[in-house]
C-alpha cells in the first residue's frame, strides 16, 4: 500500500487538478491565431486505444497493518510524559511549566499557556527562555528579560524587549507509546478522539480517501502516457513559444500584484533569476506538449462536447481552489491574448473528460508492486 506515491508531473496530474498552464503575453499581429487554430489530425496519429491494456504499479489497498503503522508514525509526535521526583532543571530535561509573556507590561497574544512540555536544549522558544530555566527549582517563578528576533514574523515583537513569568511546574520524563499500549483515557487527553476505536477507524478513512486519490491518479497517468506511447506527435511551429508565453503570463498575472515584478517574486520565492525560470518552463511545456496534444486529438475523434452541468461543476471547484469570488474573476486569471478566459477553461475541461472517457475504455491491469517504488 502507498501513502505517498510518486506522480507523474505530466499533462495527466495537471488535467485532475486543473493547474494553470496557459494564459498569454504574444504579439497581436495574427500570428498566433493561426498557431492556436492548428488542425491537431495533421499532426497527431492516435494509436489503437479502445480496450487498450494498462498497468498501473500499486494494490492500493489499506491493510490493519497500515492503519497501525502509520498511527505509530503519528504518536511520536504526541509523547507522553511522566513524572519525576527530580528537583533542579538541567540541560535536556523535559519541564511541565506555565509562562505568561509581557511586552511594556501588557501580555501579548500567543505568549501564555499553563502545563506546557518544554524540552530544554530544543531551541524551541526563542533565545534566552530555555537557557533561562537551567538551575531552576521545581515550584519556583522567574522572570525572564528577553528581546525577540530581529526578523521576528510577528511584527509588532520583532526586535521588542519582553518579559517571561515563568513557573516550573515539575521535571517530567518522555516516554514513547505505541498503538498496543493506547488506553481511550490517553487518546481522549492527548489526541482528541474519544477512543482508541475512534482513533483507528477515522486513522483508516483518512488513508482509504488518499489511497483511492492516489489511484485516480496513477490510473490516469498510466493511461495517457500508453496512448502517447501509441501514438505519433509533431509540435506545430511556434506552438511551444505560444505555451511559453502563456504559463509567463499566467504566473505573473497571478503573483506579481502591488508593483512587484516577475523578477521580484522569482528572486524572493524561489531564488531564480528571470532566465532560469523560462528555461524551466519551457522543458516543462515541451514535455507537456504532447500529453496535450494527444488528448486534443482524443477530444476530435470521441466527438467530445461540452457539458454544461459537467462545466458548471468544474468552474464550480476551479473558484474554490483558487479562491475566486466570482466566474467573472476566474476567467478573467485566464484571459488572455490567444484565448478568452471561459474558452481556455472549456479547452481543458473536455481534454479531463476524454481522459477520464478512456479510462472506461481500457483494461487496467494493477501489478501488485508498492506504487512508492514506481518512477
Amino acid at each position: 500500500m502507498n501513502f505517498m506515491m510518486k506522480k507523474r508531473l505530466a499533462a495527466a496530474t495537471l488535467i485532475c487538478a486543473l493547474a494553470v498552464s496557459a494564459i498569454g503575453c504574444g504579439s497581436s499581429n495574427g500570428s498566433k491565431d493561426k498557431i492556436r487554430s492548428y488542425d491537431v489530425e495533421k499532426y497527431v496519429t492516435l494509436g489503437d486505444y479502445d480496450g487498450m491494456e494498462v498497468e498501473v504499479a500499486g494494490d492500493f489497498e489499506v491493510s490493519d497493518e497500515d492503519v497501525v503503522n502509520y498511527i505509530n508514525g503519528m504518536l511520536s509526535y504526541y509523547p507522553s510524559y511522566e513524572d519525576t521526583d527530580k528537583q533542579t532543571v538541567e540541560d535536556g530535561d523535559c519541564v511541565n511549566i506555565d509562562y505568561e509573556g509581557k511586552k511594556d507590561g501588557v501580555a501579548f497574544d500567543g505568549g501564555t499557556a499553563q502545563g506546557y512540555v518544554l524540552e530544554i536544549g530544543s531551541n524551541t522558544f526563542i533565545d534566552g527562555f530555555e537557557e533561562g530555566l537551567i538551575g531552576v527549582n521545581v515550584g519556583d517563578t522567574v522572570d525572564l528579560d528577553l528581546t525577540f528576533p530581529e526578523n521576528y514574523q510577528s511584527a509588532d515583537l520583532a526586535g521588542a524587549a519582553v518579559v517571561f513569568t515563568v513557573t516550573v511546574n515539575k521535571i517530567v520524563e518522555k516516554a514513547e507509546i505505541s498503538y498496543d499500549e493506547l488506553t481511550d483515557e490517553y487518546v481522549s487527553s492527548n489526541l482528541n478522539y474519544e477512543s482508541v476505536d475512534a482513533l483507528y477507524n477515522d486513522t483508516k478513512s483518512y488513508m482509504e480517501d488518499d489511497c483511492e486519490e492516489n489511484r485516480v491518479v496513477a490510473e490516469r497517468s498510466a493511461v495517457l502516457e500508453k496512448l502517447i506511447e501509441n501514438s505519433k506527435v509533431a509540435i506545430p511551429d511556434g506552438l511551444l513559444e505560444m505555451k511559453v508565453d502563456q504559463y509567463i503570463q499566467q504566473f505573473t498575472k497571478q503573483n506579481c500584484k502591488d508593483g512587484k515584478t516577475l523578477s521580484d517574486y522569482l528572486s524572493a520565492n524561489y531564488n531564480m533569476t528571470e532566465e532560469a525560470f523560462n528555461s524551466t518552463i519551457t522543458k516543462e511545456m515541451e514535455a507537456n506538449l504532447d500529453d496535450e496534444m494527444v488528448l486534443e486529438a482524443l477530444v476530435k475523434a470521441e466527438g467530445e462536447t461540452l457539458d454544461e452541468a459537467g462545466f458548471a461543476e468544474y468552474i464550480a471547484s476551479a473558484m474554490k481552489n483558487g479562491n475566486y469570488e466570482t466566474e467573472d474573476d476566474l476567467y478573467a486569471a485566464y484571459d488572455s491574448d490567444y484565448e478568452d478566459g471561459r474558452s481556455y477553461l472549456e479547452h481543458r475541461y473536455l481534454l479531463t473528460n476524454a481522459l477520464t472517457n478512456l479510462l472506461d475504455k481500457c483494461n487496467i491491469v494493477y501489478t501488485g508492486a508498492d506504487a512508492s517504488t514506481a518512477e
